[in-house]
């Protein structure tokens, strides 16, 4: 019979198990230790009482500006009168300084 030594031993096998749950174990520490790194470099964001306040007025603004009507029949009615009796559009110049005068109110 001959002995060959390359057969693994019960002491062999006991240290691969323990390489092997070492580096197991490590990982779960670096990928754990990964997680609570990422945990803590979570975002936040403080709104100021200035932008709180600021958007309550957008809102309102909106609100109000969704209840009017698209067309105002009394605008219309008045601009065809307007027309009809040649004080609109008969000076472009005129009407162009009505309208950047409106604008500008």
């Amino acid at each position: 019979m001959k002995i060959e030594g390359n057969r693994p031993t019960l002491d062999s096998e006991q240290l691969k198990r323990a390489d092997s749950a070492k580096i197991q174990d490590a990982a779960k520490a670096q990928k754990s230790a990964a997680e609570r790194a990422a945990a803590s470099k979570t975002d936040r964001v403080e709104v100021s009482a200035d932008a709180k306040q600021v958007q309550g007025l957008v809102a309102d603004a909106v609100k109000s500006a969704q209840a009017l009507p698209d067309i105002r029949p009394e605008a219309v009615a008045r601009g065809r009168a307007k027309l009809e009796s040649g004080e609109l559009g008969a000076d472009p110049g005129k009407l162009a300084d009505a309208l950047i005068n409106d604008l500008l109110k």
